[in-house]
């Protein structure tokens, strides 16, 4: 699963074991890898559907306006929010949450159920491409405007959301769970892959425009060119995985090793010297929240979160978000011995930051109004 996935079902799972009622509706694709996460109990709606032809649809359903002949993200952009929250949201709820993305905000805006607390929340926050595809500012405005409440994934997050908004009432700062234990756990089983030399690591949806593989490769050629020894394990798929993979051969790159999908990444993490996070935007990375809990030091690009997590580069360094950047960051760790032991032992005294019992309990506060202000 992605990141995002792995957080879903973290929170899905999380209110189920808090005595709520949990449904998850799915408006993207079916991930049978994410509900494989989910507890028993847990209810799985899948609403995605492919593009239908007019000509193969029954007369009965095109009388009710029950198809669809447009692209999801037209489709979004052509209905009403309310049009779209009455197609689709059939039940009852206490609690409406847009979980991810600007197809679920758009959709929670228009809900006509009076009583539910409406919650948007935020992971990556990329208002530009919000606006280009949902109609313009205005509308954008309109759509995070109509959502009560807003959970913003970072302090990053919740600062550009509330000058972009104008906005500071019911909007707060609710950072990611994580299933301690279990992450734990799965890091001690084997994988299938010796560690020879200093090891970099990154577990990731491979996704170019957001993880920036292109210029952490040429690093790693340029690194290379300078004699210096070390191996990168890359373990994700995704739509840019071939793309990637013939770039790294192109560049005739040798440190790299792509190991594609694994359902237990965490072992790839836990045997590596230093988790990299080298994208050029997240939210709040899960990843690099599991690299913490597991122990495994942290080199990030100055993405949004990376302050929190990492305490300003106390517990991690952190780099410019730039081609540059990541290269004088690998440089200097792989030149200097006493730089990596010193942030071994910082994120040994980094484990056990943000436990999801200490975020659920602010969740909850939040939803019952007991808390008022961030």
């Amino acid at each position: 699963m992605g990141g995002m996935e792995r957080v879903l079902v973290n929170y899905a799972n999380l209110f189920l074991r808090r005595g709520y009622d949990v449904t998850v509706y799915n408006f993207t694709y079916d991930d049978q890898a994410m509900v494989s996460g989910f507890d028993d109990g847990v209810k799985y709606i899948k609403n995605y559907a492919p593009v239908k032809n007019l000509f193969h649809t029954p007369l009965k359903q095109i009388f009710k306006g029950n198809f669809r002949i447009l692209p999801w993200n037209i489709w979004l952009k052509f209905h009403s929010a309310k049009y779209l929250y009455k197609q689709y949201i059939k039940d009852d709820f206490d609690v409406e949450i847009a979980f991810f993305g600007m197809a679920a905000l758009k959709i929670i805006s228009g809900s006509t159920n009076e009583k539910a607390k409406k919650i948007g929340w935020l992971h990556s926050v990329n208002l530009e491409d919000d606006i280009r595809s949902f109609g313009g500012e205005k509308k954008v405005s309109k759509i995070y405007n109509d959502i009560e409440t807003l959970f913003c994934v970072s302090k990053t997050a919740k600062e550009k959301v509330s000058k972009f908004f104008n906005r500071t009432e019911n909007l707060y700062t609710v950072n990611n769970p994580n299933d301690t234990q279990r992450i734990r756990a799965l890091a001690l089983e084997p994988i299938d892959v010796e560690k020879k030399k200093f090891t970099f690591t990154v577990v990731a949806r491979i996704v170019e425009y957001h993880k920036a593989f292109f210029r952490l490769l040429r690093v790693c050629k340029r690194l290379e060119s300078e004699a210096l020894d070390f191996d990168l394990w890359i373990v994700g798929d995704g739509a840019d995985y071939n793309a990637v993979k013939d770039y790294a051969e192109e560049l005739g790159v040798k440190s790299v090793s792509f190991f594609g999908q694994k359902s237990n990444p965490y072992p790839y993490i836990k045997n590596a010297d230093m988790y990299l996070c080298a994208s050029n935007f997240e939210g709040f990375s899960m990843v690099m929240m599991e690299a913490i809990i597991i122990g495994t030091p942290i080199l990030s690009t100055r993405v949004s979160g990376a302050d929190e997590m990492l305490d300003d580069g106390k517990y991690g360094i952190i780099v410019e978000n730039s081609e540059e950047g990541l290269y004088n960051g690998m440089k200097n760790l792989l030149l200097n011995k006493d730089t990596f032991v010193y942030f071994k032992d910082m994120a040994q005294l980094r484990k056990d930051y943000l436990s999801e019992n200490e975020i659920m309990d602010k969740v909850e506060a939040i939803i019952k109004g007991q808390i008022e202000d961030d």
